[in-house]
């Protein structure tokens, strides 16, 4: 393999266009390393990710627009409930300018060498302390869990519908053969990430390992 490869890709709804433009890349990049599957799954994990992102995203531009107080229990949960109803009828094609005017959007990189592929999707909307919550709980759940029937009946969270995407996200990552410890969701400098991370070389240092 060359040196170190980077790619991006800016998205603010994934339609049709976005959505091949992904899996074209995803699929180039299996020929490259050589890894039969791995660009299927690789595209449906970061498909899931975009999805959560943007659906972030036009949360935020709801509870704006709706003037939900984000820090009151009662009407965030109130809010959440008219999202989910709002959601189910959105038509992406015209909230996409509302997102481009906010300035929200979702940003894919890829970093590729001959160690490791890192993969992150970023949206510029941080997550309240209970969303993270939720999150972190679900991904601890789903990284004890065999397939996705298990954890909806154990564990399936009907707040908003992420639960199983994430648990999706976990079981794929370990079908690739990759540890799913080395995934991450974190916000920090008014940005949410979920950071990919994947071994290609033995002597490889996770970042868990080499950050201080």
């Amino acid at each position: 393999m060359a040196g170190e490869k980077k790619t991006k890709f800016l998205v603010h709804i994934l339609d049709d266009e976005a959505r091949d433009g992904l899996k074209s890349y995803f699929d180039s990049l299996e020929k490259e390393l050589g890894r039969e599957g791995m660009g299927t799954a690789l595209f449906n994990v970061v498909q899931e990710l975009v999805t959560n992102a943007v659906k972030a995203n036009v949360k935020r531009v709801f509870f704006e627009k709706n003037k939900y107080d984000l820090e009151n229990p009662t009407e965030y949960q109130r809010g959440l409930e008219d999202f989910r109803t709002f959601f189910r009828s959105l038509d992406a094609a015209s909230y996409q300018q509302t997102l481009r005017e906010m300035d929200l959007s979702v940003r894919v990189d890829v970093d590729l060498d001959h160690q490791r592929l890192l993969i992150f999707v970023r949206n510029n909307t941080i997550m309240i302390q209970e969303e993270e919550a939720r999150i972190r709980k679900n991904l601890a759940a789903a990284m004890g869990v065999k397939d996705l029937v298990e954890f909806s009946v154990h564990y399936g969270d009907e707040s908003e519908g992420n639960g199983l995407g994430l648990a999706m996200v976990v079981l794929l990552i370990k079908d690739m053969g990759f540890d799913p410890g080395n995934f991450r969701v974190y916000h920090n400098e008014g940005h949410t990430t979920a950071r990919l991370e994947f071994p290609l070389s033995a002597d490889y240092r996770p970042l868990r390992e080499t950050v201080s």
